[in-house]
């Protein structure tokens, strides 16, 4: 059974609309309801947070479409909207839910209800308090997916790739601790360098040179693996290719560096359960293609 969990589009605030070949891959039948017979689940997280055409997609993708509230979601015009599809938005709307799919219990929420916001422990509890194996969060706009006392936490980041204004503040504050602890290690480095004699200097520098080339070497074969590990497919993957050559499309680690950039990529992510068993698909749409990341949970 697939789960399509997605959130933080913020159409058309701070994003146009979700990537096109997206569309392509969530709603290959558009004229169709259900227009993905493949999904049997969509979990919206909220802050759409106001285009009728985006919830309309997300609304036909499958017959059992869960909405949470977005901390920048409007109840009333969200609401109106859910109505004129044919549905009671208030039942939608609500600051979490969950969902029992197969032998787990999937609760999802925002995220604004997490204080500390995206907090490992403020997640765990919370996951504790509602009792659910898996929990699925928003509000951070990047991709995570780790286990915690035995429990699975995913955030799907920003289907459309809308930035977040929170991403300065954490990257400040993470650049001046790496600093901090980069001079620290420097002055530490530099004391008991003061006390060493010239010859012993001049050894450790003869060290250090024979040491660099075989490094330079072993530097260059792997910058040369990756450049062709990068180079993709030219076929479009399809929900249907998640569960078969995996391989082929599996994010490299360059593409995770530009992950880990704050490069306001475009996101979801597809479960698929079984029995007590759960395997994540992460899309992500980087360079003008679709890359496909996997991780695995077991529930004890």
């Amino acid at each position: 059974m697939l789960t399509l969990a997605i959130g933080d589009l913020f159409i058309p605030d701070r994003s146009i609309d979700i990537p096109a070949k997206f569309h392509k891959l969530l709603a290959p039948n558009p004229q169709s309801i259900p227009s993905n017979p493949k999904i049997s689940n969509v979990l919206c997280l909220g802050n759409i947070t106001n285009d009728l055409d985006t919830l309309n997609l997300l609304f036909n993708i499958s017959p059992n479409f869960h909405m949470v509230k977005g901390e920048f979601d409007d109840v009333n015009l969200l609401t109106q909207q859910l109505n004129l599809l044919g549905v009671e938005g208030k039942d939608l709307i609500q600051n979490y839910k969950i969902l029992k799919v197969d032998n787990l219990k999937i609760g999802f929420t925002n995220g604004s209800l997490i204080v500390p916001k995206n907090d490992p422990l403020s997640l765990s509890s919370f996951a504790r308090e509602i009792d659910v194996d898996i929990l699925i969060y928003g509000g951070t706009h990047k991709v995570d997916a780790y286990v915690l006392d035995g429990k699975f936490f995913v955030n799907p980041g920003s289907g459309s790739g809308a930035f977040n204004f929170d991403w300065q503040a954490e990257d400040g504050e993470s650049d001046e601790e790496e600093g901090g602890e980069e001079q620290g290690e420097e002055q530490e480095q530099d004391e008991p360098q003061s006390e060493k004699n010239e010859e012993e200097i001049k050894t450790e520098t003869k060290t250090e040179e024979t040491e660099t080339n075989p490094e330079t070497e072993q530097t260059e074969q792997t910058e040369s693996e990756l450049k062709d590990q990068v180079q993709d497919s030219k076929e479009e993957p399809s929900v249907e290719a998640i569960t078969t050559d995996l391989e082929k499309t599996t994010l490299s680690p360059q593409d995770q560096i530009k992950l880990d950039q704050f490069t306001n990529n475009p996101s979801f992510c597809l479960l698929e359960t079984h029995d007590s068993s759960c395997t994540l698909y992460i899309y992500t749409y980087l360079d003008d293609e679709v890359k496909v990341d996997k991780v695995t949970y077991h529930k004890d």
